[in-house]
């Protein structure tokens, strides 16, 4: 007795497995030039997630020709009205510094804010909560800080809130755009004639925030528990209103004799 008899196996020999399959050779790929091998055999070869820089260019020099120093030289921008002059560090080639206005003077925007004269202002821009005093003011307190109404109401000198600035400067704006243009539908497209700035719109808009924002975890819990019972009961009518039974129908051969017959029966 051995131990295919004990384990209750077979004595006759189990068929030999087959051979392992050849399997075909990976096209060897020839590592990059410029590459360590520790991380073309980290990346496999893939491309890499960031763009790389070419090798090449960082190792190419400039022309013999050119001499290339970096000089601190003075300047100045446009951006700037005092004609101040400032110095900063600057690439010269050959012995010629750059000329023009300074680079990041381009990105010195300003808002376009209207200007009025003393007939239009007595023809289409008098109002009894305003003087011409304080419109000039505001007017220009908004050129200086390009419309940020709230240095502008920090500033002003009398006691006005930032809706009513608003109100004011957009009111002015819209009536110098429709008083200067040819014909009222010239500027109808316009967004201060399409939609005109509501005061008390936005007035109610920052009180509805404001008690929003000042709400307790409380009342959030509260408002969040009538909602949802709100829905529920919205949801139970769809329900029955849904599992109501239909009207019974007209009959189609209804006949008016009989009815009156079974009337004064």
């Amino acid at each position: 007795m051995d131990a295919k008899d004990i384990l209750g196996l077979p004595k006759t020999p189990l068929p030999l497995s087959q051979e392992k399959k050849s399997q075909p050779k990976k096209d060897s790929q020839r590592k990059p030039d410029g590459i360590s091998r520790e991380v073309y055999a980290l990346t496999g070869g893939l491309a890499p997630l960031m763009p790389s820089i070419d090798v090449s260019q960082l190792k190419r020099r400039p022309p013999s020709d050119e001499k290339i120093t970096w000089q601190w030289l003075p300047f100045t921008s446009s951006a700037r009205k005092d004609n101040l002059q400032l110095y900063h560090w600057v690439r010269v080639v050959n012995g010629v510094p750059p000329t023009g206005d300074y680079s990041f003077a381009k990105y010195n925007k300003s808002v376009d804010v209207v200007k009025y004269t003393e007939e239009e202002y007595e023809k289409y821009l008098t109002d009894p909560m305003w003087t011409k005093e304080e419109t000039d003011q505001l007017f220009d307190l908004c050129e200086r800080f390009d419309l940020r109404f709230v240095v502008i109401a920090d500033r002003f000198t009398s006691s006005r809130s930032v809706e009513e600035l608003k109100d004011r400067y957009y009111n002015v704006s819209r009536a110098m755009l429709i008083a200067r243009a040819p014909s009222p539908g010239d500027v109808s497209g316009h967004p201060l004639v399409k939609e005109p700035y509501n005061s008390s719109q936005e007035t109610e808009r920052k009180r509805a925030l404001s008690m929003v924002l000042s709400q307790t975890k409380h009342q959030e819990r509260k408002d969040t528990q009538v909602l949802a019972e709100a829905k529920r009961i919205a949801e139970s009518r769809m329900t029955a209103l849904g599992t109501e039974e239909p009207a019974l129908p007209v009959a189609s051969n209804f006949d008016p004799d009989i009815a009156e017959v079974a009337v004064n029966l």
